[in-house]
């Protein structure tokens, strides 16, 4: 079993895909309190995405630019599927996402939200290869992907991707045997494969703060 998470990082993470806003913009004095908050609790573990809009940036402005590096763990990911026609495109994420946040380098990183009718395309445009890549350059320190689909494919892609340090789930108590989540099942087939977790959307994406009544 893969000891990435568990020992140096903390149970919590702060997910950066719904941030507040003030009007349409990203209220970025807001997310300091939030972050300060976060660090102040001892957490570390921040969440963004090149897709989350103005994600990257706020971050930076939030946390990179006013913590000293070895204060925070950064997270980020690579999407195939989205703002990317072409490989080119996919890869140029990357570097992007790398002057956005002027984090230096990502302690995780992640291929994101690879599911059925998209998973191809990763191998397309050979992302493994290129995350790897920077790995052994060490602008990532431990990479993975992020998942919605069924233990069946993970099982393929853990099969045909050993390598990978650690695996994005969506676990909560309420999705562990819903058909269409798998909870349960996604994580058993992770830990078949010794796969270190990160679990997302843990509150359903917000949707249990506010459960129907039934």
């Amino acid at each position: 079993m893969s000891d990435y998470f568990g020992k140096d990082v903390q149970k919590l993470g702060f997910g950066l895909m719904r941030l507040p806003h003030k009007a349409i913009m990203t209220d970025v004095e807001q997310v300091k309190t939030m972050v300060d908050l976060f660090l102040d609790a001892g957490f570390t573990y921040f969440d963004t995405a090149f897709v989350y809009p103005g994600s990257e940036a706020a971050i930076r402005k939030a946390l990179v630019d006013r913590y000293p590096r070895e204060r925070y763990t950064l997270c980020t990911k690579i999407n195939a599927f989205l703002m990317a026609p072409t490989e080119k495109a996919a890869k140029q994420q990357f570097y992007t996402s790398l002057e956005r946040t002027g984090a230096g380098f990502f302690d995780y990183y992640l291929l994101h939200a690879l599911m059925e009718n998209n998973y191809k395309k990763y191998d397309k445009f050979h992302l493994w290869d290129f995350v790897k890549e920077q790995k052994e350059k060490g602008l990532i320190k431990h990479f993975g992907f992020s998942y919605h689909a069924g233990p069946e494919l993970l099982d393929q892609i853990l099969t045909e991707h050993p390598e990978v340090d650690f695996i994005q789930l969506q676990i909560n108590y309420a999705d562990w045997e819903n058909p269409k989540v798998v909870s349960r099942a996604n994580y058993e087939m992770a830990r078949k494969h010794g796969k270190s977790i990160t679990v997302m959307e843990p509150v359903k994406g917000g949707a249990l703060a506010n459960p129907p009544r039934k």
